[in-house]
């Protein structure tokens, strides 16, 4: 009896030694097969049971990843939040807030990368800085500040901040269009804003509505029929007004295309990319010509 309790005994003790890797490694393998939802629930299994094993701070980190790449935003944030309040000196918790402040940044609330980027460089070391300067500056060109960006890049490496500064330059001097001489020209003439803007085709409807509209209202008129007349005049305030606005509109796009198709090469042209090895942070950049 007393031989079976002892090893009743030892095979509780050592039941947690054999199902704490199983339960890790699984949701590990769930995450690789980018089963993030399952993956998150046995990382959370694991946290329960084993909440002072040490990978407890980097299942909390997977929990994140994971909601990263299931595009759930407001939940990796707090997943985030807690591997740094929970194990503040774990590497992982340096790591979470760079998911953190990049996890802004997919989601493209560049407002929110920017300040997070910028909370995580006053918590890091000069040489750590790198991969943060260049997505502050590249957050600074979303938000249309190619000044600030350039303040940010100039933090990089000179041959590097010169190349990238060459191309804020282009970025200032990109072709644009005024959407107030775009509604100006619509008010004058209907389609002309949407010509200038290089919308033939809605410049060829809004001209040609406009023409309709006014010839009709005062065909009505000339021939006494007053009350059609109004009628007619009152639908073509309608189009007129519309014409402006979208002329307006248009000249907006234009220039939004301009920066989104510029700042997608820029991207492409230039490449830093965040990597860890053994938890410690590595800058790789490509740069193409």
């Amino acid at each position: 009896m007393a031989g079976l309790k002892i090893l009743l005994l030892l095979f509780i003790v050592t039941t947690p030694v054999f199902a704490a890797p199983d339960l890790m490694s699984f949701a590990d393998s769930l995450a690789a097969e980018q089963d993030h939802y399952r993956a998150i629930t046995e990382y959370k299994r694991f946290l329960h049971y084993f909440p002072d094993d040490p990978r407890a701070p980097s299942a909390q980190l997977k929990i994140g990843q994971s909601f990263v790449a299931g595009e759930r935003w407001q939940q990796a944030d707090l997943a985030f939040e807690k591997v740094w309040s929970r194990y503040p000196k774990s590497p992982e918790a340096a790591v979470a807030r760079r998911a953190y402040a990049e996890a802004a940044f997919q989601r493209k609330d560049y407002e929110t990368a920017r300040d997070r980027y910028a909370q995580l460089k006053q918590e890091q070391h000069e040489s750590d800085t790198a991969e943060v300067s260049y997505r502050s500056g590249l957050s600074e060109l979303q938000l249309n500040h190619p000044a600030a960006a350039r303040l940010q890049f100039e933090e990089l490496e000179p041959e590097l901040a010169h190349q990238l500064s060459l191309s804020i330059d282009q970025y200032e001097n990109l072709p644009q269009k005024s959407p107030r001489l775009a509604g100006t020209l619509s008010a004058i003439l209907p389609g002309a804003g949407q010509l200038y803007s290089e919308r033939p085709k809605q410049a060829g409807i809004a001209f040609a509505l406009n023409a309709a509209f006014i010839y009709a209202a005062v065909e009505a008129y000339e021939n006494d029929n007053y009350a059609v007349s109004g009628i007619l005049s009152l639908f073509e305030l309608g189009w007129y007004g519309g014409n402006i606005y979208s002329a307006i509109n248009n000249a907006h796009k234009y220039n939004r295309r301009q920066r989104q198709t510029f700042l997608d090469n820029f991207q492409q042209r230039f490449g830093l990319t965040l990597r860890t090895e053994q938890g410690i942070p590595k800058i790789s950049a490509h740069f193409s010509f």
